[in-house]
């Protein structure tokens, strides 16, 4: 599973690289760590919305959800879901037929378990632009999204990096985008694109163990305890 992501792109750079703008640009904020376990906000473009960027509560939740995302997720992890629980959970699967997303992201973080010890990496793609991964998402109540990524088993360049589990974002390249939103898709279509997805020339960076203790603020902060970079 993957709980950390990273957006450290500026608003101009995302909006100039999809071609859409934010809807709220002021509420836009880099994020060099987007951590899960915490109420955050993602960037993303769904389906009702193909032509903005909106920002949405990292961690599902039914629509029309009345509680605190704490009480939810307190109870359950939908950080991260799978294709199966999307088409089994009757509330993920409306969801997942009505209300698709594109997360937008500038990498992820991987972790590997090696001799006996944990070691990160950072996932990006090599020119270092955003790019999307795939996400799900549901309106609460009050009127705010939620939105959960989509999982599925790693590929042969992700599993050198990430072994604690077998999981691993689904990325949607660019010329897919529409075809990932688009309300009239099959399933079928939708699976095959989760199960064979379109990967991009990525890169992975290795982290030093203190990384996630440094409080990246600002841009000049970024990534300054990687270690070296993995072909």
């Amino acid at each position: 599973m993957i709980y950390k992501l990273s957006n450290d792109a500026g608003k101009d750079e995302i909006e100039q690289e999809f071609g859409i703008p934010f809807r709220y640009p002021k509420l836009y904020r880099p994020n060099p760590i987007i951590n899960g376990f915490h109420e955050i906000n993602l960037s993303v473009v769904t389906m009702e919305e193909p032509k903005r960027i909106s920002l949405a509560i990292w961690g599902l939740m039914p629509q029309d959800f009345k509680e605190d995302w704490h009480i939810f997720q307190d109870n359950t992890n939908t950080l991260n879901v799978k294709i199966e629980e999307l088409e089994d959970i009757d509330w993920m699967r409306e969801s997942f037929k009505e209300r698709r997303c594109l997360i937008i992201v500038t990498g992820f973080f991987t972790h590997l378990l090696e001799n006996g010890n944990t070691c990160s990496f950072y996932i990006h793609q090599a020119n270092n632009k955003p790019f999307y991964l795939a996400g799900t998402y549901n309106r609460l109540n009050d009127g705010f999204l939620c939105t959960a990524l989509l999982v599925d088993k790693t590929d042969t360049f992700l599993t050198k990096y990430h072994n604690i589990s077998n999981l691993c974002p689904v990325i949607i390249p660019k010329p897919m985008a529409m075809d990932w939103l688009n309300k009239d898709a099959s399933l079928s279509s939708l699976e095959e694109m989760v199960k064979q997805p379109k990967q991009l020339e990525l890169k992975a960076k290795r982290l030093s163990n203190a990384y996630f203790l440094q409080n990246m603020t600002t841009d000049t902060q970024k990534f300054p305890l990687i270690l070296e970079s993995q072909d």
